[in-house]
């Protein structure tokens, strides 16, 4: 059974608790939340692996490990994410249930505390990690950085983002630069680490069956007393000037096309939901409007689907297109675009894109780390409810209300990839 408990502990600090009973493993997560910065993007990611590599109680990677084992195999990992003009660092801890271990053992407590120590109390002297660690995970980083342009799809889609939202704070990486990152010194975690502790928002949150109350009191101990005030906000567009229009060259056989468009910043849980079925009915399903006219009938791409980010109020379409088919793709993009908002669509369309979507919603449910994923979007946008709760809401949404929120995409960028 999914229930969903949040708790205030103190201003800008709060703790929410996902009690399910399927899963024999639970995960505890704390997420410090700043306004997205060039100057700090990358010190905030290199800081979040760095710190999970050892702490004051466990000075070594060794030793922290052996801790882990000794928590019948837990897990520790960090993870940075972008939602809207925010950038989000996690550390999460994952552990077997309460329920599960011998001799009444409360891992959860234990698991909450070594969690607190390496946010709190990282292995540092005189204001720097362990070389070895700095270095390593600093090397680490850039690799994936370096893979992440490697993807070229992924690449392109970046790109159309930097261009698109050029003055605004969702233009920077989560990761920040490579160059920022290849710059990194000590003393700038060090920094990093002091700023995220004095002043980013924290969201705390405990996924599991085991019942929340000793990880709240674990996490208490560290947290309040501590408030902090969240700062900026999300920078939302929806008039456009002239369509930027951008072309690169790379070495590759398969061209990208990236249409950049700003979209409905949804302002309630159905029109969220709403304008995420729009996009679907658009570019989202084998059904979609892009892959059956734009990739089967007339064979222009090898791939066409469309995103929305329901947390900045963009949407991207990208495809995959011999180059000398990018201008006839973009025009067979905006013929079906023009034809949602006239309100061509099918009964056939609007019921497959209602079946995919329900299902995205309750496959959600089958993964601690996408319930987290879920949760953060949510309490970010200040739009609460559960992945279940939203798709019983997906079959009552009627077309009218997909083609009106179809009406407010306007084109804002176009980006191309085109080999040499």
């Amino acid at each position: 059974m999914y229930e969903f408990t949040k708790k205030t502990i103190c201003d800008g600090v709060s703790f929410g608790n996902i009690k399910d009973d399927r899963f024999k493993r639970g995960r505890i997560n704390a997420t410090l939340i700043v306004p997205l910065d060039k100057k700090t993007a990358a010190a905030n990611a290199l800081l979040s692996c760095v710190l999970t590599r050892s702490c004051k109680k466990y000075p070594d990677f060794t030793s922290l490990n052996r801790k882990l084992d000794e928590l019948y195999g837990a897990a520790l990992y960090p993870s940075v994410s972008k939602y809207g003009d925010f950038q989000t660092v996690t550390l999460s801890v994952s552990g077997l249930d309460d329920r599960y271990a011998l001799d009444g053992k409360s891992i959860s407590s234990e698991i909450t505390e070594l969690l607190c120590s390496i946010l709190f109390e990282p292995n540092i002297t005189n204001g720097h990690f362990l070389e070895e660690d700095f270095q390593q995970e600093k090397r680490q980083l850039i690799e994936n950085i370096d893979a992440e342009f490697n993807d070229k799809r992924s690449y392109a889609i970046r790109r159309c983002i930097e261009i698109m939202c050029r003055d605004e704070l969702f233009s920077i990486s989560r990761f920040g630069s490579r160059e920022d990152v290849a710059a990194l010194t000590q003393e700038n975690i060090y920094k990093a680490w002091k700023s995220l502790l004095d002043n980013a928002r924290a969201e705390l949150c405990m996924l599991g069956s085991t019942p929340y109350e000793k990880a709240l009191e674990g996490f208490k101990k560290y947290f309040d007393g501590k408030p902090r005030k969240m700062t900026g906000s999300t920078k939302i567009i929806s008039d456009v000037g002239e369509v930027k229009r951008i072309v690169e060259t790379e070495e590759i056989v398969q061209s990208k096309l990236v249409m950049g468009f700003r979209s409905a910043y949804p302002k309630t849980v159905r029109e969220r939901i709403a304008n995420t079925l729009m996009s679907m009915i658009l570019g989202g399903t084998p059904t979609s409007k892009l892959f059956q006219n734009v990739r089967e009938k007339q064979s222009l791409c090898y791939y066409c689907s469309s995103n929305v980010n329901n947390n900045k109020g963009i949407m991207l379409i990208d495809s995959g297109v011999e180059t000398d088919n990018i201008e006839k793709t973009e025009s067979a993009v905006m013929e079906q675009i023009t034809a949602l908002v006239h309100g061509n669509v099918t009964d056939e369309e609007l019921l497959s894109a209602k079946k995919a979507l329900k299902n995205l919603y309750i496959s959600t449910m089958d993964s601690l780390s996408a319930m987290h994923a879920w949760y953060m979007g949510s309490v970010l946008s200040s739009l609460v409810a559960s992945p279940l709760e939203e798709a019983e809401i997906v079959d009552d949404i009627t077309k009218e209300e997909v083609v009106e929120l179809a009406n407010r995409i306007k084109l804002d960028t176009v980006f191309s990839l085109i080999g040499n």
